[in-house]
């Protein structure tokens, strides 16, 4: 019972940090902006649902697969994101200044 009561607390953060994050990539105005919610979010949601389906689950072998799909999420989740924001400097994508006006160069002066 407290078994299943601590794996949906786990699983309802876990949907309430995926909420959050498409939220904030939906309200963002720029690639640089949407970045924070859809990595640290995205990340934070899906590695509380997989604590709580390692809860519900119990120990067995499923847990070590869960505990590398958690490993694989936080390491290249990051890397996506680092990724993302490299190729959008490197195409010259401009910043969103608060006015609505975009800067030119692309480096945020």
């Amino acid at each position: 019972m407290a078994q299943n009561i601590v794996a949906g607390v786990f699983c309802c953060i876990g949907t309430f940090f995926f909420l959050v994050g498409t939220t904030g990539l939906i309200r963002m105005p720029d690639v640089f902006s949407r970045l924070h919610p859809s990595t640290k979010c995205d990340t934070l949601g899906a590695c509380s649902v997989i604590i709580g389906m390692a809860v519900y689950g119990g120990w067995s072998w499923d847990i070590i697969k869960l505990v590398l799909i958690a490993g694989f999420v936080l390491l290249y989740s990051a890397t996506c994101g680092h990724a993302i924001g490299r190729s959008a400097l490197r195409r010259n994508i401009k910043y969103w200044k608060k006015n609505g006006e975009k800067v030119e160069d692309g480096h945020g002066a």
